[in-house]
């Protein structure tokens, strides 16, 4: 009984070597840049006028990303500007009050991300092309006007409370390209083009849902899909 245990070990064993012999495992990491545009709500108006309002985040910052054969996974921190964007269907004004016309000052914005991308290798020589399709959770850390938090909120005790809790996360969707070039044989210069798609975030459905409590028909008020690219380069090590 122990040799036929021992015997189905080893055989379990050499199976597993098998399988993970066959799988590249690599680790890395880098700068990403990131833009996402139309972020809020959309309002027709009449037949002729359609209003929106919303933001526009672009994002720089750092990550790293744990890769296998067909798979990535990656995890990122950014810090940038929430630039605010007001459309009466005749005039586009950005970062500009649309009842006074006064210059409104971005916000600034910390976060940090999730992704899970598949790809498909293709190796040419020294260098490997691969399509990339996966999914992405953005979760925003802290949110200031100037010096002032605007998330998290604080309270009179000075604590932060849970009223703006989930205040801007989005999740999305990635699609694009990539490639990795040999720099020796072990190392590696990763590129990544993405295109990235976001749902709407807690934020813009609320907002959204207050305007239908004030009278505006449901099928005349959406929250719209940010969309925008995401461009990462990094360094990565092959096991």
């Amino acid at each position: 009984m122990q040799k036929k245990l021992v015997f189905t070990l080893l055989l379990m064993a050499v199976f597993v070597c098998g399988v993970f012999a066959q799988i590249d495992f690599s680790i890395g990491g880098g700068g990403l840049f990131d833009y996402s545009l139309r972020n809020g709500i959309k309002v027709e108006i009449d037949d002729n006028t359609t209003q929106y309002g919303g933001n526009r985040n672009m994002s720089i910052g750092g990550f790293i990303f744990f890769d296998v054969t067909y798979a990535e996974l990656s995890v990122y921190y950014a810090h940038g500007s929430l630039s605010t964007v007001y459309d009466d269907g005749n005039d586009k004004k950005v970062n500009s009050n649309p009842v006074d016309g006064k210059t409104i000052k971005p916000l600034s914005a910390s976060q940090l991300g999730f992704s899970l991308l598949g790809k498909y290798p293709i190796k040419m020589g020294s260098f490997t092309f691969f399509p990339l399709l996966g999914v992405d959770y953005n979760i925003v850390i802290s949110v200031k006007n100037e010096s002032k938090s605007v998330y998290p909120k604080k309270g009179e005790d000075g604590k932060d409370t849970n009223e703006t809790a989930g205040w801007n996360n989005q999740f999305g969707f990635l699609a694009g390209i990539g490639g990795d070039i040999n720099l020796g044989k072990s190392v590696f210069l990763r590129m990544e083009g993405l295109f990235h798609m976001r749902l709407p975030s807690k934020v813009n459905k609320e907002v959204m849902d207050a305007a239908i409590e004030a009278g505006i028909k449901k099928d005349k008020i959406n929250a719209t899909l940010g969309m925008g690219p995401q461009i990462k380069i990094g360094v990565g090590y092959r096991f």
